[in-house]
């Protein structure tokens, strides 16, 4: 946040603007995108999670029927995605009841490190069931490199990350799957404890692993009982849940047949990070865009492709929501007033559908003003808001549940809700202090 090296103003060409001109110039433009129903305007930001900024986005594409939507991170969760769809159909969250779990198999996962999504609560629930004077859980580890996982386990067996998926499919095979099983003492030994523990017994597969070792994973887990007890799946916390990968081929392919005008890139950097063979940069420079937009933090590679760059606000000084690995909704609140006059990507959007007077504040509030279902607002923002963060318990537990998290319906590929659970997700209470009010002299503040 106090990086002296952070975009202070708006640029154009290289040239200092204000945040009037800006809007003045992709009003101008936004006008042309609707006499053809947006059909020349892309949008490509990261994955997103904020229900409120995935709401502008859908309000955006309705303006402009034609525009498109694409997706990328270079730390993207494809073959997580891909895994489910080929396991389910559909996209869905996976997530560990490690409490439950007498018995664990990960396969190059490594749900220890800080990196892994939901590890603060995994390595909490894992560490519980270490207790020597009770019934201890038991590691078995699978893994290419040495890790935080790796050091914990019982038994450790390190293969190349190509030879996962072999493994895990004579896995499966020893447990009647299907398909022959090799005669490894490792894998006996494996096999016999998890026939031995069905339904307290858990495969976690590593997020880098291929699509087919995920569909694995959710067919042994299925196989031995688990889902419902170690295994629980939600929808996912990304408001669209597509491969990454291709959305961004698709856009490259757009831009190199001239198909785009208007293209806007928010707080991403594909000039960097995108893959080498797309020739990102180039295509970018030969596309004919008449308006590239990108905003962001700082002026990268990317921003010094395009004629207009908008500095954004930091995450402390910006009022947004997001969800969490379970689907929990957390509420943004800013800190400090933005040091830069730097806009939020919801302020962004909205300055993109004709509404740049609007603040982050008001978005926010407007948004969850339509998803709560107290009739009196005020006292559901300042006081039933933040219980999200507390443990969800009570008779009011489910009303909770309906606007905090994703629902999960039961059918043969999905278990029940979150809530239906009695042990539900630990959530330290001092995350409250997060939506206390800002100081007076904050701008952001709604008391002000």
């Amino acid at each position: 946040m106090y990086d002296p090296d952070r975009s202070q103003t708006p640029v154009y060409l290289g040239e200092t603007r204000s945040w009037k001109n800006f809007v003045d110039q992709i009003r101008t433009r936004m006008a042309g995108q609707r006499a053809v129903e947006g059909e020349g305007f892309r949008l490509l930001t990261g994955p997103i999670s904020s229900p409120t900024l995935a709401n502008q986005i859908q309000a955006l594409l309705k303006m402009y029927p034609k525009a498109k939507w694409h997706q990328y991170s270079p730390l993207h969760r494809d073959n997580v995605l891909a895994g489910s769809m080929l396991a389910f159909g559909q996209a869905v969250e996976t997530q560990y009841r490690l409490e439950a779990a007498d018995v664990i198999l990960s396969l190059d996962a490594d749900f220890l490190s800080p990196s892994f999504p939901g590890s603060a609560r995994y390595t909490h629930d894992y560490a519980a069931r270490r207790n020597p004077d009770a019934a201890m859980n038991r590691l078995y580890v699978v893994e290419s490199v040495p890790s935080p996982t790796g050091v914990k386990a019982e038994h450790r067996l390190s293969l190349r990350a190509s030879e996962v998926e072999g493994f895990c499919a004579e896995f499966g095979a020893s447990l009647g799957l299907g398909g022959n099983a090799a005669d490894s003492r490792f894998l006996r030994a494996v096999a016999d404890d998890f026939k031995a523990h069905a339904g307290s017994c858990v495969v976690i597969a590593g997020e880098q692993q291929s699509p087919e070792v995920h569909a694995l994973a959710h067919a042994i887990n299925a196989h031995l009982g688990n889902v419902g007890k170690t295994v629980v799946y939600t929808d996912t916390v990304l408001a669209n849940p597509v491969d990454q990968t291709a959305s961004l081929r698709d856009l490259t392919q757009d831009l190199r047949e001239k198909k785009v005008d208007v293209l806007v890139i928010l707080d991403a950097n594909p000039v960097y990070d995108a893959p080498a063979d797309l020739n990102f940069a180039d295509v970018v420079l030969n596309s004919g865009a008449g308006l590239r937009l990108h905003y962001g933090l700082h002026q990268n590679e990317t921003a010094e492709l395009c004629q207009w760059h908008v500095n954004a606000a930091h995450s402390l000084e910006a009022w947004s929501d997001g969800r969490t690995y379970d689907g929990s909704v957390c509420i943004i609140q800013p800190l400090i007033a933005p040091l830069y006059d730097g806009k939020s990507a919801h302020e962004l959007v909205a300055a993109l559908m004709g509404q740049s007077t609007l603040t982050g504040h008001d978005i926010l509030r407007s948004y969850w003003q339509g998803q709560a279902k107290s009739a009196d607002f005020e006292t559901w923002w300042r006081q039933d808001g933040p219980r999200w963060f507390r443990r969800w318990n009570g008779p009011s537990r489910e009303g909770r549940h309906a606007q905090g998290r994703p629902a999960a319906t039961q059918s043969r590929r999905r278990c029940r809700c979150l809530h239906n659970r009695s042990q539900l997700p630990w959530r330290p209470r001092h995350l409250r202090r997060l939506l206390r009010q800002p100081m007076a002299g904050c701008r952001n503040s709604p008391n002000r």
